[in-house]
């Protein structure tokens, strides 16, 4: 049966005992670490759905009437809860509410809190075994998480978070210049594509792997020293491709690898990357661009080539980088090194 509660009715109900969380179904209310719970309210807050919940309804012989358990959506509720008893305050997982427990915010944003609609779905007279055999089925025609879903998933710490905030702020633009389809970026394909220019920062161009990716979420999990230094050069680079490098937008140079390799030589001639010098034999000399325009010519006729896959011509082996196994050093450099040569 579908149904509909605000935050407000539900937390009513279980100072009531008329909602109870079944251990039996559900993980520890601790498991969510505070910079998920902060995101989660303020998903709330800035008014983004969220995944329904379930409970299972009985018959209560002692009280004379119906009780129901959570199933699904613990964390959620909790969460909620949690909030709404001034127990913890948003973290800078939030842009809006930083700092705020719930009676720090405005009556406004708090009335919003609490009548925000929760979507449930309530099981009916079911047996223990038909629940479990229900989640089962549900389980089973669940999509299984892509890597970097599961690194989403496993690390919960600073660097998880840094990469979040990023993907928040500069996901549009990547939709917007033809970087990601809307389908990538529903897959976790933007965090992924933003974890990769960190790992540039840290250790320069190397090979993708997924060992990479999710080791540089290990080392920046919990102290993350690095984490102002990068959010001003990824941050920079983006406001390039918004203002100066506007006019490539949909071109090929915006596929992806290719911004990979842009944000490689564009970094590395401002502020430097590790064995940038070496690889690219370019100077760091804390700028972008000698001449803007001659750089858009230059840039531009990369993308053509590359469109076109001419493979006999000046831009050979650019375009031939960008045509097979493009995530490995050897043509990640080449492509680097092509574009660094088109910033001069």
């Amino acid at each position: 049966m579908h149904s509909q509660f605000t935050i407000s009715e539900i937390r009513d109900m279980l100072d009531r005992k008329d909602l109870v969380v079944n251990t039996t179904y559900q993980r520890s209310p601790n498991i969510w670490p505070p910079n998920a719970k902060s995101y989660f309210i303020d998903t709330i807050l800035e008014g983004y759905p969220f995944p329904k919940v379930y409970f299972y309804e009985t018959y209560d012989d002692k009280r004379k009437k119906p009780k129901r358990e959570i199933v699904d959506g613990q964390q959620r509720i909790t969460s909620c809860i949690s909030f709404l008893n001034n127990e913890f305050s948003l973290s800078s997982t939030s842009k809006r509410f930083t700092g705020l427990h719930f009676e720090d915010l405005s009556d406004e944003d708090q009335r919003g809190f609490l009548m925000m609609p929760v979507q449930v779905d309530i099981i009916l007279s079911a047996e223990r075994s038909e629940l479990l055999e229900m989640f089962r089925r549900i389980n089973a025609y669940t999509a299984p998480l892509n890597p970097a879903e599961k690194r989403h998933a496993e690390f919960q710490g600073k660097f998880k978070w840094f990469v979040n905030e990023l993907a928040d702020e500069f996901s549009p633009l990547m939709e917007e210049y033809g970087i990601l389809t809307s389908k990538q970026i529903l897959r976790m394909a933007d965090t992924e594509f933003l974890t990769e220019l960190c790992i540039i920062l840290d250790r320069g161009i190397v090979n993708k792997d997924q060992r990479g990716l999710s080791a540089i979420y290990k080392k920046f999990d919990v102290e993350f020293a690095q984490e102002a230094d990068y959010r001003s050069k990824i941050s920079d680079f983006f406001e390039q491709l918004r203002t100066t490098l506007n006019p490539l937008r949909q071109t090929f140079m915006m596929k992806s690898y290719a911004v990979h390799s842009l944000f490689c030589a564009l970094t590395q001639r401002k502020y430097g990357i590790p064995g940038g010098e070496q690889s690219l034999g370019i100077h760091t000399d804390g700028f972008y661009f000698v001449d803007v325009q001659q750089t858009l010519s230059n840039l531009r006729q990369l993308a053509d080539a590359h469109e076109t896959q001419d493979v006999d011509g000046q831009f050979k082996a650019y375009v031939e980088a960008c045509l097979s196994t493009t995530h490995r050093i050897a043509q990640r450099t080449t492509r680097s090194r092509a574009i660094a040569r088109a910033l001069a």
